[in-house]
């Protein structure tokens, strides 16, 4: 499994907001611009075949509009764009076409052949395209949010927390991933989102584990722990089902437009 992280901050960075893309193909979260950002990495939006959405605040999903556009405006898909997230999914994208571009919703639809798998509090599962997703109810301050477990037919499993305190979810994706990106927005855990002392935590009670620390403050610049591996805007690694992770020289994981 290759994981590509798109963005690594939160709102007050100059880092990209939060998202990743594993194989070229599975999108978790889609912040503003994100989008832009992928074009920048020479990634083509329309590779894109599934596409999760942690919760529903601006920084993690506003910029859906543009990658529905990419694949549904400028061209036509031949399969199913699988569009995963939180109760209300469906109807909040038809809002957000409404407001910012009335009709258009209606007009790229028959494009994109999209099919929106929603999840409630309770989290769920749900298999397709090489891979088998778990969502997970995670504790932020949206009334759903997320976390996803992602495996794939390696049995390589990316576990993602998106904006969340340290709480069972969390517990379990650490348990459970062989690699796991966590909030990491302040030095200690507030307003719904977790410390590094929460991600120094899971370290010290996984030290096999490798954790990648997302949706940075700017407080947060590094931790002595060695499998807590900070990446950049744009960085790519190669997971393994061993739970082996490693770094892929830039000109390799620029991802190919199909």
């Amino acid at each position: 499994m290759q994981v590509h992280f798109v963005g690594t901050g939160s709102i007050f960075h100059d880092r990209l907001s939060a998202s990743a893309l594993l194989d070229d193909k599975l999108l978790i979260d889609t912040p503003n611009g994100s989008v832009k950002a992928m074009r920048r990495e020479r990634i083509d939006p329309a590779t894109v075949d599934l596409c999760l959405i942690t919760h529903f605040h601006a920084d993690h999903f506003f910029d859906i509009i543009f990658l529905l556009m990419e694949q549904g405006l400028l061209r036509k898909r031949d399969r199913e764009l699988i569009l995963i997230g939180p109760t209300g999914f469906a109807e909040r994208v038809a809002h957000l076409f409404e407001i910012s571009y009335p009709g258009t919703w209606e007009k790229i639809q028959p494009n994109l052949q999209p099919r929106f798998v929603e999840f409630g509090h309770e989290g769920g599962e749900w298999s397709g395209e090489g891979y088998r997703i778990r969502a997970l109810p995670v504790e932020h301050t949206t009334p759903i949010a997320l976390g996803y477990s992602i495996t794939d037919t390696a049995g390589t499993v990316f576990g993602y927390t998106g904006d969340t305190v340290l709480c069972p979810s969390v517990e379990q994706l650490a348990d459970t991933s062989s690699a796991l990106a966590l909030d990491t927005s302040f030095l200690s855990s507030k307003v719904g989102h977790m410390g590094l002392d929460d991600v120094e935590r899971l370290a010290d009670d996984h030290p096999g584990l490798t954790l990648f620390p997302t949706h940075l403050g700017e407080e947060v610049t590094g931790s002595d722990r060695p499998n807590v591996v900070f990446p950049e805007d744009g960085q790519t690694f190669e997971l393994g089902s061993d739970g082996t992770v490693t770094p892929v020289a830039a000109a390799v994981s620029a991802l190919r437009s199909r």
